[in-house]
């Protein structure tokens, strides 16, 4: 064991672990040269150098200094919380692990130490061994609130919810009961409802939810909840009340209208917010037992909220329709929504309807219906007797959505003859030329395609997004110092266009142009881009550490 410095070397190493702090290297290392040159086998400065030296990039030696600092203070926690810290900046955290073991063997109260061991932890998913550390920094620092979360969370992540129930509970048992809410405290209280629930008592998270509505402040998410709790309790009457009101708070919420879908059908199994099509879109309901009924019931729940989503300028209740109609019921609905979003001139118009192709009979409805506006605005008529769209601008973007339709259905000659059109009508119109060219790349054309969407670039060279597209067409028709020179465009000129791609980590372009490579058989090329990609992404892992204590210092739990 290394004997105590004197006082002035002393504050001398406490400035090589300032200077450590502050990025300030060849500073510390000049100052843990002037504690060697006096004592050459003090161990924790051997060790603050050998760390000093690894951030430097000079990793051999910063092995062989943090060695020497253990073997000549093998009791000493610096050492080994240095060499953990070491091991782990190589991502070689479990040996990094089993240093900080050490480390708090000889200073089992040092919470520095603790932290960092609970980082890695968390990071190897070492669960059980996370509780414990949690543990013991509850046990330390019983007044820290983020010390009672973080043991909740680890029996939480280990599956014990009773226990992390009961510690939140506990946490709240030593607060002022008399305490304004806020938004820490409201946090607390929702993880501990999700708690509940994921536990399985449903009644339990219910009464839990009702219970902490005074503490709760986000009064939206309550609700929220509640509602779902409701359907999940088969209570379809009460939860089809509440999301109504949701509904009528914001009737483009597509969760809400999940939720509305599920309580009226009285199918909670369909209930899954995070599932982007919704129930009415899932179902075949001339398939199902009752599904008659349930598309009527359906029909009329938005038939009756018609009036609202109007006046809240939403599309929803012409929309929803179209997902469980069919014949005659689904033209109608079909044609108002055609009409009315064509008239508007809405570009997404097709991409909304993209699910009706599943079904052979829609699509040649809605086929239909359009070849039949097209007649009529030819003719110079309007679709709607609005009087505030000319026909001209309504009939180019039902040609758009020709075009678009029928290269969704593989016809692609048709498609082409309709956005032709477009571009005659409507020269600088960016959309055009990239619907042009997504045609073409569909048609197998990959050398035209990448010239059309080039072409559209052309006309706003301020645009990212169709500069991105361009070089993505690029690299799709192998044309790799054309795409590099494209995307450079929007990259730094100071440097390397390429050095600047992959700091900023743009891994949707390196894939494309390793695939690109790929093809050529320019191995060694592609293998740099997917090297680089697997880079990005041990980084995007490592950055999780941050996050770790972010979470429970910022109090976003679920």
């Amino acid at each position: 064991m290394s004997k105590p410095l004197p006082q002035k070397e002393s504050a001398l190493f406490r400035s090589i672990v300032k200077y450590y702090e502050i990025k300030q290297y060849k500073k510390g290392l000049k100052a843990a040269d002037q504690i060697l040159k006096k004592y050459p086998d003090h161990g924790e400065t051997l060790a603050m150098k050998g760390l000093t030296l690894n951030c430097m990039g000079k990793k051999e030696e910063a092995y062989e200094f943090v060695r020497n600092g253990i073997k000549n203070d093998l009791k000493s926690h610096v050492c080994w919380h240095v060499f953990g810290l070491l091991y782990r900046s190589d991502r070689n955290y479990n040996e990094a692990i089993k240093c900080y073991r050490n480390a708090i063997r000889i200073d089992p109260e040092n919470l520095q130490i603790m932290r960092d061991l609970y980082l890695l932890q968390v990071q190897m998913r070492d669960l059980k061994g996370f509780a414990e550390t949690r543990r013991q920094m509850l046990t330390l620092k019983p007044n820290n609130r983020n010390n009672w979360i973080g043991f909740a969370i680890a029996h939480h992540l280990v599956g014990n919810y009773q226990m992390a129930i009961d510690i939140i509970e506990k946490y709240f048992s030593t607060l002022d009961s008399a305490r304004e809410a806020n938004y820490e405290d409201s946090e607390i209280y929702l993880y501990a409802n999700q708690l509940i629930e994921e536990s399985g008592d449903l009644e339990k998270a219910l009464q839990h939810l009702e219970d902490s509505k005074a503490m709760i402040i986000d009064t939206l998410v309550w609700r929220q909840k509640k509602a779902e709790l409701l359907l999940r309790l088969e209570r379809y009457e009460d939860a089809q009340a509440l999301y109504e009101e949701l509904l009528d708070i914001n009737f483009d919420n597509y969760v809400y209208h999940h939720g509305v879908q599920c309580a009226l059908m009285q199918r909670r199994d369909l209930f899954n917010p995070k599932e982007k099509a919704l129930p009415s879109a899932l179902l075949d309901f001339a398939k199902e037992p009752k599904g008659k009924e349930m598309a009527e019931k359906l029909a009329a729940f938005y038939e009756s909220k018609k009036e609202a989503a109007a006046s809240a300028k939403s599309v929803a209740c012409l929309r929803m329709p179209l997902d469980f109609t069919s014949g005659a019921t689904f033209k109608k609905h079909a044609d108002a929504l055609l009409k009315q979003q064509l008239t508007k001139g809405v570009p997404s118009l097709a991409s909304d309807l993209k699910t009706m192709y599943a079904s052979k009979e829609k699509a040649k409805i809605i086929e239909e219906l359009v070849l039949s506006y097209l007649k009529t605005l030819e003719a110079k008529k309007p679709l709607l007797e609005d009087g505030k769209s000319s026909p001209s601008t309504v009939l180019l973007w039902t040609n758009y959505f020709a075009a678009q339709h029928y290269d969704r259905l593989g016809q692609h000659d048709k498609a082409l003859e309709y956005i032709e059109k477009c571009i005659a009508q409507s020269p600088k119109e960016l959309d055009f030329y990239m619907r042009k060219a997504r045609i073409l790349k569909h048609t197998g054309d990959l050398n035209k395609a990448a010239d059309v969407m080039v072409q559209g670039r052309l006309l706003d060279l301020a645009d990212r997004y169709i500069n991105n597209k361009a070089t993505e067409y690029l690299l799709h028709a192998d044309r790799v110092e054309e795409a590099d020179a494209t995307i450079a465009l929007f990259t730094r000129h100071e440097g390397d266009p390429q050095q600047n791609l992959y700091d900023m980590q743009c891994m949707w372009y390196e894939i494309e142009c390793g695939q690109s490579q790929l093809r050529q058989k320019k191995y060694g090329l592609a293998l740099k881009r997917f090297f680089a990609v697997e880079k990005h992404i041990n980084d995007f892992v490592d950055d999780q550490f941050d996050f770790h204590t972010y979470c429970i210092r910022k109090m976003t739990l679920r």
